[in-house]
């Protein structure tokens, strides 16, 4: 018997948003005894992570992977009894710079990197592990990225390396971006290394991550939540009802529900959007904040092929106006074998929203990368292409530029019985999996606490 007790019980909460951060706020809020409504915007759940099929196996739309060090999502796994669905792998890296395809995966490689000069090398290498004992980050918010590399590791370094991937990531933001969110990522890899796979160990569920997703939406229907997919928000209202108790009114485009309490797990500016009509006025500082984060949008191509293109699972791609930042293959990391030995690869850019990679037609774009990647490997057959798919994602990567710290909001927005968590607000490490299930576990007790309260 659950003995457990239930602090929400007979609490009606809306979740805004069907990524993993809305999806285990809602598991966790029936645990809790609240009835949990989760909206999503979209016509399928998972955000980000959300799945599809490729010859008829299910896989993510965009590229995902789990570190050995992501124990919140480990542990999710596990209560959901999903752990074993998981494997490690041991990863494989290369960077593609002028015309040539070369391994980065140990200090080695880098010595043998001769884009650089052999001094460059090694400063190269020094900068890296510098920053992979850094323990004191707070002084790495100051100054960004690329001042920090140009002064530490040189102006070719930087150049090469550093600035390729920094374009890639954060387009005309890519000067602004501070080194702490580099540090993180260094830090992340660092501490995924395996001693037995002889490197950075990368993990991925068996059957994709909308395994993950699909246990999710199993758990909150069969506990009495719901989930409305295609239901975007256009309004919220909050209001004292005739006894007096602060309630929510959230509208769709056609009704109008009644809530306890509102979790947004949406982008800044549509917290602000939804909110500021009611609540701006008596708290703009915190408007200001929401107003104050940028993002970038992201376009992907999946693709499979009957040839291999090439036997690393991460491309770093560090040519100059390259049209696309990554190139990776899923079944170089996990093999062929749930894919009939077939080939698996994404093709991924961050952009701003009017860039034509957002608007254009699919195939016109599926051409353009095709173009680009068969310069760039020579292995790649068009004919050998069997299916492709493109996505775009809206507020796939916010701009974490220096003094970022600074623009972080509160869980529990001007709007009381209205909270706000995504990935904004993780700091110092970059957003995931791992921290959105985290966080919404911890939006699900924070809740529980204020409404018992």
């Amino acid at each position: 018997m659950d003995t457990q007790p239930k602090p929400l019980k007979g609490k009606r909460i809306a979740v805004v948003g069907g990524g993993f951060t809305g999806l285990t706020a809602a598991w966790k809020i029936q645990q809790h005894g609240g009835e949990a409504v989760v909206f999503e915007a979209n016509s399928v759940i998972g955000g980000l992570a959300s799945g599809c099929t490729l010859l008829d196996v299910p896989v993510e739309k965009a590229y995902h992977f789990l570190y050995k060090t992501d124990a919140h999502m480990l542990g999710v796994l596990k209560e959901l009894g999903l752990d074993e669905k998981l494997e490690f792998h041991k990863s494989s890296v290369a960077t593609y710079y002028d015309g040539r395809l070369y391994p980065m995966e140990s200090p080695l490689d880098l010595i043998k990197f001769t884009p650089l000069t052999f001094l460059n090398r090694i400063r190269a290498g020094l900068a890296v592990l510098y920053l992979q004992n850094v323990r004191n980050w707070e002084k790495l918010t100051k100054i960004s990225a690329l001042d920090w590399l140009t002064r530490y590791s040189g102006k070719q370094v930087t150049d090469v390396i550093w600035a390729p991937l920094l374009r890639g990531k954060f387009d005309r933001y890519y000067d602004k971006v501070t080194m702490c969110w580099l540090w993180g990522r260094i830090k992340q890899r660092v501490e995924s290394r395996d001693k037995k796979l002889g490197g950075e160990a990368l993990g991925y569920i068996e059957g994709g991550f909308v395994t993950l997703v699909d246990k999710l939406e199993a758990e909150i229907k069969g506990s009495g939540g719901t989930i409305l997919t295609d239901s975007p928000i256009s309004g919220i209202q909050s209001e004292k009802n005739a006894d007096g108790e602060l309630k929510h009114m959230v509208s769709t485009g056609n009704a109008t529900e009644e809530f306890d309490s509102v979790l947004l797990t949406v982008p800044c500016s549509v917290a602000h959007r939804l909110l500021r009509e009611q609540h701006e006025q008596k708290s703009p500082e915190y408007f200001e904040k929401l107003k104050s984060i940028d993002y970038l949008d992201a376009a992907v191509l999946l693709f499979a092929t009957d040839k291999p293109i090439s036997p690393y699972y991460w491309h770093n791609i560090n040519t100059p106006n390259s049209p696309f930042v990554v190139f990776l293959s899923l079944t170089s990391l996990i093999g062929t074998q749930q894919f009939n030995g077939k080939h698996v690869y994404y093709i991924g850019d961050y952009i701003p929203r009017e860039h034509e990679y957002m608007s254009q037609d699919p195939d016109a774009l599926k051409s353009h990368w095709f173009d680009a990647l068969g310069k760039m490997f020579p292995e790649f057959d068009e004919k050998s292409v069997l299916e492709h798919q493109v996505f775009r994602f809206r507020d796939a990567q916010h701009i974490v530029d220096v003094g970022f710290e600074n623009k972080i909001v509160d869980y529990r927005t001007p709007a009381e019985g209205v909270y706000l968590c995504n990935f904004s607000q993780i700091f110092p490490m970059d957003r995931g999996t791992n921290y959105a299930v985290r966080d919404g576990i911890a939006m699900a007790e924070m809740i529980a606490k204020d409404i018992g309260e």
